[in-house]
């Protein structure tokens, strides 16, 4: 068995090598960065996910009998119409004999008040408040910025002239 005695020798450390700080010290200084990094991309994370930014979730359970004179726009294709129900209204469209059913709340800033779809000309619909316009025929596909995410459809089912629309 071997024993190393180096008594009187500052030169020579077996734990800690010339120009290496304690160990200890390292690896707590590692797990302090650390730390912080998890804290700053948890914080950054929490940033990002602001309510404000979706379209509410509300109930919807509406019929409409397309029969009514007030419905008779959608006995043509291409065209629609504006319903109450929905966040902020919602957007019946007739395409190909099948119809697609929006809500008229904007996907870009949906919680401004001004953040509706007022017009609709061509099978795209257009949000006064921040120039967005979206393709009704294609699922409600934002068709130019700032608005990049679809507008928000409805499920809807037919029986006769009874179109029931919900969630």
């Amino acid at each position: 068995m071997y024993i190393l005695n180096f008594k009187g020798r500052k030169d020579i450390n077996i734990l800690t090598p010339q120009g290496m700080i304690n160990p200890f010290i390292f690896c707590k200084i590692v797990l302090m960065k650390l730390s912080f990094y998890i804290l700053i991309i948890s914080l950054l994370i929490a940033s990002c996910n602001s309510k404000d930014d979706y379209i509410a979730e509300v109930y919807v359970n509406i019929d409409v009998d397309l029969n009514l004179p007030e419905y008779s726009d959608l006995q043509v294709d291409g065209n629609s119409i504006f319903i109450e129900g929905g966040v902020k209204g919602i957007i019946i469209y007739r395409m190909g004999g099948n119809y697609k059913v929006y809500d008229r709340n904007c996907s870009y800033e949906p919680s401004l008040a001004c953040s509706v779809i007022d017009s609709v000309s061509s099978g795209v619909a257009y949000c006064g408040c921040c120039t967005s316009a979206f393709l009704l025929g294609m699922d409600g596909a934002a068709a130019n910025a700032p608005a990049l995410l679809p507008l928000k459809q409805y499920y809807w089912s037919l029986q006769g002239s009874q179109m029931h629309i919900s969630n």
